[in-house]
């Protein structure tokens, strides 16, 4: 009787042990799956309080230097003749929008956060762009960090409860917004955070010396919308049928 109740006993422990180990592990895979520790959940579905293509200056008007201003009138003239694609490819050729514009579509997106990584899944041609947050390892080729992109490379870290995000690397065949040219050396940056649990706000910041006389910023505020599925979204069908590839705001 003894030795059988040592034996029970030892089999209870090496199961006890075994459901530890087992718990033990599967939540270390979860926490890998999740990435670093972030201290605002900015996941959900979201959607422009006010839609609009233009990213108003906060103060003032845009300030342009002279050669900035010369290729913003050149833009307008363009556009005005309905010659997108020597200006904006997006709209021609249903090529990204670029960063900040992407954040001006009058459609939803999702953010994730997993992996050290935010990213923002657009409804407008499923439009994908990423913000590293957790010092993900870049891609080997040194190239791919030389070439210019249309979303470029984004960068954040957390100042207390909002995500402070830089891109770099940028196209100069993006736009800031739907006539606002800009030069490869642009610097965006961009500072996110709830103002409720259902409101976001983006304080994006341009910095352009051979286009801009100063840094300037714009706000764009998002309002939480239900979970949902989004539908399949082939800008190329619009372009085909002569309609505007961008969302009309």
């Amino acid at each position: 009787m003894r030795r059988c109740a040592f034996s029970t006993g030892l089999l209870a422990l090496s199961v006890s042990l075994s459901l530890s180990l087992s718990l033990s592990l599967s939540l270390g895979a979860q926490g890998a799956l999740a990435g670093p520790t972030v201290p605002v959940n900015l996941e959900g579905v979201w959607k422009i309080a006010k839609p609009t293509s233009v990213l108003k200056p906060t103060s003032g008007p845009v300030p342009f230097t002279e050669e900035g201003r010369k290729h913003y009138e050149e833009n307008k003239q363009l556009k005005a003749r309905g010659d997108y694609d020597d200006y904006d490819i997006a709209t021609s050729r249903c090529s990204s929008p670029g960063v900040p514009r992407l954040m001006l579509t009058a459609k939803r997106f999702k953010i994730w956060q997993r992996l050290g990584v935010m990213t923002f899944d657009y409804e407008w041609n499923h439009a994908i762009r990423q913000i590293d947050t957790g010092g993900v390892p870049r891609d080997p080729d040194p190239m791919s960090s030389l070439v210019p992109t249309m979303t470029g490379d984004s960068v954040g870290h957390w100042e207390g409860k909002t995500l402070v995000a830089q891109t770099t690397n940028l196209s100069d065949r993006t736009l800031i917004d739907d006539l606002v040219p800009h030069t490869q050396d642009v610097k965006i940056t961009e500072r996110l955070r709830l103002i409720d649990h259902d409101t976001l706000e983006d304080r994006i910041t341009i910095e352009d010396p051979a286009y801009f006389t100063r840094p300037w910023s714009g706000v764009v505020t998002y309002k939480r919308q239900p979970a949902a599925l989004f539908a399949e979204d082939i800008c190329l069908d619009r372009l085909d049928a002569h309609q505007p590839t961008l969302p009309s705001s």
